[in-house]
């Protein structure tokens, strides 16, 4: 089952960035691109691994308590994060120089030093804001990812009932309604994990739910892949609701998803353990899922600046396409591979989180 979700992730993640590559001012639309007309389809696919994972790294670490899991989730974001937002800085000063009509519809200048403040804390879509660091429109998710993984760990991992209520509650309070809204498509992938481990469907009925969920999955997506419009959604992508305007879809993409998962566990066990080289290659590319989309989209306009002004004159939209895709991937080498190593580091610097909170590397 593992690789099956490693082939997910990265699908998606390719989806999104590939999606990207057909805005007009990559290349001021010197090419349409090959990826999805609509990316958010597949940021919901995200949820659902991510609720999937979640559950099933809590369920395996028997003695596991909030602290660790807190201090586990927030490494994993901010090893990625925090640099993306550098790098992205970095990258939105330099080519705004260079060409700044490629900045001028995904850029804005007003209060910058505080939406990167923010951000850097995933509270960027908390209630009803709606921020963007500089030119990273993915990083929405991000704070979407970030409050579930909170409200879930304290519902999972705290010892009592009212500490549960009191955190769990909390944290949901400040998230707001706008993130709450998406999260029935995370849970469903908890539901999806549990389902795998404790249900044992039959051969027949395993094999129509496949067959209709991944019917459903590939006719909505398929389509919009061709031809879509954040207008087919009313109030997508602007107040009050912002990218949590089409939830119903959602709803569906994500349990139709969730079903999948859930009627593959017939052939792929939990317990199934992967071999061979092709599955470390699929498990080895999996691992450059997060930074591909947390850094891709300031990479892409610094790209097209640098094109637009002339620099990079002779590079075609595919090659620019690819050459943003292996920097995400260098990024990855970077960051998202050592995050054990990071976890390491911190523990030895900072050992009063060894001493004073049980947190171990």
């Amino acid at each position: 089952m593992s690789v099956l979700l490693d082939i997910f992730r990265l699908f998606a993640a390719i989806a999104v960035f590939l999606g990207h590559t057909n805005f007009y001012w990559f290349f001021f639309g010197n090419y349409s691109g090959l990826g999805p007309q609509n990316g958010q389809d597949y940021v919901i696919i995200f949820f659902v691994l991510s609720g999937f994972v979640i559950s099933w790294s809590i369920d395996r670490k028997k003695e596991y308590h909030f602290k660790q899991y807190l201090f586990d989730r927030m490494v994993r974001l901010w090893s990625v994060a925090l640099p993306a937002l550098c790098l992205g800085a970095v990258l939105d000063h330099f080519g705004r120089s260079i060409n700044p009509q490629t900045y001028g519809s995904i850029f804005s200048a007003d209060y910058l030093s505080f939406k990167y403040l923010i951000s850097s804390l995933f509270l960027h879509e908390s209630w009803f804001f709606s921020v963007r660091p500089g030119t990273n429109a993915p990083f929405w998710s991000l704070s979407y990812e970030f409050f579930y993984y909170l409200i879930f760990g304290a519902f999972a991992l705290l010892p009592t009932l009212k500490s549960k209520l009191l955190v769990g509650l909390a944290f949901s309070l400040v998230a707001g309604p706008k993130v709450l809204i998406l999260l029935p498509c995370w849970l469903i992938g908890c539901l999806s994990y549990w389902g795998c481990k404790k249900l044992r469907s039959n051969a027949l009925v395993s094999l129509a739910i496949l067959v209709s969920s991944l019917y459903f999955l590939i006719s909505t997506l398929a389509g919009r892949w061709v031809s879509w419009s954040p207008t087919d959604f009313q109030g997508l992508g602007v107040p009050p609701l912002f990218y949590s305007a089409k939830y119903l879809d959602d709803y569906a993409i994500a349990l139709a998803l969730g079903l999948l998962l859930l009627s593959l566990s017939r052939w792929f066990s939990l317990e199934m353990r992967p071999i061979g080289r092709l599955s470390t290659l699929v498990r080895t590319c999996s691992k450059c899922s997060f930074s591909l989309y947390a850094i891709h989209f300031p990479l892409m306009a610094f790209v097209s600046a640098n094109w637009a002004g002339g620099l990079l004159k002779n590079t075609s939209h595919l090659m620019g396409t690819l050459l943003v895709f292996f920097s995400c991937c260098f990024f990855a080498l970077l960051f998202e591979f050592p995050s054990k190593w990071y976890r390491s580091m911190i523990i030895r610097k900072l050992p009063l989180l060894s001493q004073k909170c049980g947190i171990r590397s």
